[in-house]
């Protein structure tokens, strides 16, 4: 496992769920970039926690920066 840090922020939540060999993450992304949000691009991440474990019924949440 790999660990960064990063000063906080503001973020807004969403999530996913289903086959991760299905592309589930890259058209999440594309549906985030077509959200009207205020994004700042500073730290964007996905959390692939106990809920992804089964990659065919995966559950990822991602958060993105907005500004505030």
């Amino acid at each position: 496992m790999v660990g960064n840090s990063f000063k906080g922020g503001n973020y807004i939540k969403t999530s996913t769920k289903g086959d991760l060999m299905q592309g589930l993450i890259v058209n999440h992304w594309a549906k985030i970039f077509e959200m009207d949000l205020e994004r700042i691009y500073t730290a964007d991440f996905e959390i692939f926690g106990e809920k992804a474990q089964n990659p065919s019924d995966a559950e990822v949440d991602f958060y993105v920066s907005i500004k505030y």
